[in-house]
């Protein structure tokens, strides 16, 4: 096997390299161009051309991450207290836009941030850009004043996407997806750019972060990247993002060319995936519907474009609507759309259910695991004419709140399979718990299995809160099948004949034997052999964790 030199070497040399090179191209960029400098242009629209609004808006998001989420104390956010689960829950509604659900997910959208807010806070700009003003001739003209306006309105898009968004919201990206509608419609050629430049941005924080990386092969459980993909909230913050950009370009009168504009947002619906309208059909299975989803992409490009138009040509003479305002309307009533959608999810109470009961309680959430039992969350909301599509079924550890309304899979029951071990933290502002959760198995060697699910509680001792059906092997020996089933303490072997148990015992520690109904079993590491009459046939394997990642 080839061998590289130490690590730690290796990823020195590249970060200087690193370092190096993203210097010479600044310098080449400021220096060596012969067109106005870059500085000079930004200083022109902001204060000492640095984007503090989006630096306050970084910073923001960064403190509620590490701090309010306590992601620095275990590297694990809490995720389930900060979701917007319900108008009565008024922590996770004014919350849940700001925080994230993994690291990966807050450098998503820290990343977009940094690629569109700089360049809607350009279009934006710190100081008065009509014609005879100047700054500080009033409070609307004041620098400060106009970065804290900038601030506000990132903070109240974040909020009306949590309190209009259908589900249950974690994430900035409706936010992000709101400068990018902003920038789209006022600065569509600068909007095309930051595509690329966020490309740019994020390749090279994962190459600060991980210079050199070792991968090999291994077995994870892996979901369909779309379906990961928040697309209501997004749609959400383009259509507020483009109806503010609508009213800065009128308010201006800076007209845009509306073929830039459609190109723009065609590029970046298809980009940042718009077109991934999917639903959960239950358990590890998704239905995407790309094709009505890229068309409403289509659709969503000519409609910007049309709210653009020079001419605007009278669509219904009779009530005095033109295209621009019909455009414009339908923008509107796509945004009210799915505001009204939000209703129903956020106003209906959502119990633990029945398996509840079986679950370790910590303060007011209860972590259990439950196996194809229908979606609480889901299933909810109650739609006569669809009513099939809202009945799901799942299965995976479960974290929920009676108080918050909340009920979430946040293991599917694949990935604690593959895993073994998971830990899932639980809390709110001010205090966290972690709750570990332990899968053993023992695997047939036809592929099926038998499995029991415990929960360690913060301050308790574990807890069996789920034991699958027993395992039987497809093996025959002395005429009698062998199976093995959970119990109270451990796992159980069972010998059949007839239909009828003739023998019991527990399954034998690594390294002994045990007989049961004549049948010798030989439990060497964590294979299982049967013994009868100098025949040895494998029986069982024991899993007891795979990866010890957290979830």
């Amino acid at each position: 096997m080839a061998t590289l030199p130490e690590g730690g070497l290796l990823e020195a040399v590249s970060l200087w390299a690193l370092a190096g090179a993203v210097l010479f191209s600044a310098y080449v960029l400021v220096r060596v161009r012969t067109e106005r400098r870059p500085l000079d242009r930004l200083r022109g629209r902001l204060i000492l051309g640095v984007p503090w609004g989006t630096a306050i808006v970084v910073a923001t998001l960064l403190v509620v991450y590490y701090v309010v989420q306590g992601t620095s104390d275990l590297g694990q956010p809490v995720v389930v207290g900060f979701r917007s689960w319900s108008y009565s829950y008024p922590l996770g509604m004014v919350f849940g836009p700001f925080s994230h659900s993994s690291d990966s997910h807050i450098v998503g959208n820290l990343v977009s941030t940094v690629a569109f807010a700089p360049i809607a806070e350009y279009a934006w700009s710190h100081y008065p850009t009509e014609r005879g003003s100047h700054s500080f001739g009033s409070w609307s003209e004041n620098p400060f004043v106009r970065v804290a306006v900038f601030v506000a309105a990132v903070f109240v898009v974040g909020l009306a996407t949590s309190f209009m968004i259908p589900g249950a919201l974690i994430g900035f990206s409706g936010v992000v997806f709101a400068f990018g509608g902003f920038v789209l419609v006022t600065r569509p050629v600068a909007g095309i750019a930051a595509l690329v430049v966020e490309r740019v941005v994020r390749l090279t924080y994962f190459s600060l972060d991980n210079p050199v990386l070792t991968a090999r092969g291994r077995t994870q459980f892996v979901t369909p990247y779309w379906a990961d993909v928040a697309v209501q909230g997004h749609a959400l913050g383009l259509l507020l993002g483009v109806l503010v950009g609508l009213v800065a370009v009128r308010w201006r009168g800076e007209w845009p060319g509306v073929g830039r504009v459609w190109l723009a947002v065609l590029v970046y619906g298809v980009a940042k995936s718009l077109w991934a309208v999917y639903w959960y059909l239950g358990g590890t299975e998704y239905v995407l519907f790309r094709g009505a989803g890229l068309a409403l992409v289509f659709l969503l490009a000519g409609l910007v474009a049309v709210s653009l138009a020079d001419r605007d040509a009278p669509l219904v003479a009779r009530i005095d609507l033109s295209r621009r305002e019909a455009a414009a309307g339908l923008l509107i009533a796509g945004v009210l759309a799915l505001g009204l959608a939000a209703v129903p999810y956020n106003t209906v109470a959502v119990s633990p259910g029945p398996a509840a009961d079986t679950g370790v309680e910590v303060r007011d959430y209860t972590v259990t695991y439950v196996e194809d039992v229908p979606n609480r969350y889901i299933g909810a909301v109650k739609v006569p004419v669809v009513r099939d599509a809202f009945t799901v079924n799942t299965s995976g550890v479960v974290v929920a709140s009676d108080r918050r309304d909340a009920w979430e899979v946040v293991v599917p029951a694949q990935r604690l399979k593959v895993r073994g071990r998971v830990t899932v933290p639980v809390g709110g502002v001010g205090w966290r718990e972690t709750v570990v959760v332990n899968r053993t198995t023992w695997s047939m060697i036809d592929g099926s299995g038998t499995y029991r699910v415990h929960i360690r509680p913060p301050d308790g001792p574990r807890k069996q809160v789920y034991a699958a059906d027993p395992a039987v092997s497809p093996v025959v020996l002395n005429d009698s099948r062998i199976a093995i089933r959970p119990a109270e303490s451990g796992y159980e072997l069972a010998v059949r004949r007839n239909d009828t148990v003739v023998g019991t015992a527990t399954v034998p520690g690594g390294g002994r034997n045990g007989t049961v109904a004549g049948i010798q079993f030989n439990r060497t590491g964590d294979r299982l052999r049967a013994i009868h009459d100098g025949t040895r046939v494998p029986i069982a394997k024991f899993e007891l964790q795979v990866q010890r990642d957290r979830p």
